[in-house]
């Protein structure tokens, strides 16, 4: 009878212990339901794979690129991309864009940014690009819309200056300095580009049948290029009043030749970088076309992103310009401080 009841007693405190540990179980903390939730979505969110987007401005040697890479990493950081910047070193080859752009599909990037150094050279590889799956987004100089037609590529997305507007604000500001008549040289840039051609259109239609313009050769964007042509043309023709230089690199040269003859002639030049606006505020050189490399930089990140995860973006995407003289030097420099390494 006794160990009767010991059992029962037994099973009684078997049954207490039972309820207990079930009911602590039904009592989980709601909070504790909470962090389990926050927990797996963490790990949802790093299984997610990183967007690679491959980057490919016309050279690292020149501060208007190294301003548009900054902003891109910036904007790339901002979103969770990584970014793969390689450039080559000269602002006209092709050769060198076209082994980059190879390495990028080696590479599986979701997209390619660039800024093509030449259309011709390149739409065979654009066009692989593409068919591996790669949406490619072209900054800053324009692809040439017959060749990308012809190649049979999908539509390239273009963000980027209106060049042709922005030589205009050139033209009109070469006429308010000279009181419209005159003698002008041109510096053009690489001859088949578009931005070469827009850059030198706009700015002859507006001076045309105002000034002389005596000469008009090319420097391939180049500082020394630039230097060497113009001394060229300076000593051709002794009576010039003012250069056009397509780029500030073209200008930076252009300014070192006239320095050498000791002659007052004004020079204006277009990208407004740092340099360029250092030789404004010093009075050296009378103003610069600017573009917005860091905005094609944010733009050009952002469409990869939206064209990777399929979205579409619009055709074209201008960027703006904007001359700048003495007066808005200083606010013109603030903004290209941002985006500095």
């Amino acid at each position: 009878m006794k160990k009767f009841g010991k059992l029962v007693v037994c099973m009684l405190l078997l049954c207490v212990l039972i309820t207990t540990i079930g009911c602590g179980k039904q009592n989980t903390p709601p909070q504790d339901n909470a962090k389990q939730d926050a927990s797996q979505q963490n790990d949802a969110k790093q299984g997610e794979k990183q967007l690679l987007v491959g980057f490919i401005p016309m050279t690292l040697n020149n501060e208007y690129f190294i301003t548009m890479v900054n902003a891109a990493k910036q904007e790339a950081d901002k979103l969770g991309i990584k970014l793969l910047v390689q450039a080559g070193e000269k602002h006209g080859s092709a050769e060198e864009q076209l082994q980059l752009v190879e390495n990028m599909i080696a590479n599986k990037v979701n997209a390619i940014c660039i800024v093509p150094s030449s259309s011709e050279g390149l739409m065979t590889a654009l066009k692989k690009a593409q068919d591996a799956g790669i949406p490619v987004i072209n900054l800053d100089t324009k692809l040439d819309a017959n060749l990308v037609e012809s190649s049979g590529l999908k539509t390239v997305p273009f963000i980027g200056t209106n060049n042709y507007d922005g030589a205009k604000l050139a033209g009109e500001f070469a006429l308010e300095l000279l009181g419209g008549k005159g003698n002008v040289a041109i510096l053009t840039g690489i001859s088949g580009q578009q931005n070469a051609a827009d850059r030198r259109n706009g700015f002859y239609d507006v001076v045309e049948g105002k000034f002389n313009v005596v000469a008009e050769q090319s420097a391939d964007w180049e500082v020394e290029k630039g230097y060497n042509v113009t001394q060229n043309i300076l000593q051709a023709n002794k009576d010039i009043d003012l250069i056009f230089a397509s780029n500030d690199g073209m200008a930076l040269g252009a300014i070192r030749a006239v320095k050498d003859t000791g002659k007052d002639i004004k020079v204006i030049g277009f990208d407004a970088i740092n340099e360029a606006l250092n030789r404004i505020a010093q009075d050296e050189m009378l103003g610069t076309v600017a573009q917005f490399p860091a905005k094609m930089g944010i733009e050009g990140v952002k469409a990869a992103k939206t064209l990777a995860e399929g979205g579409e973006v619009p055709e074209v995407t201008w960027s703006g310009a904007e001359l700048i003289t003495k007066d808005k030097v200083e606010d013109f420099q603030k903004y290209l401080a941002q985006y500095k390494d």
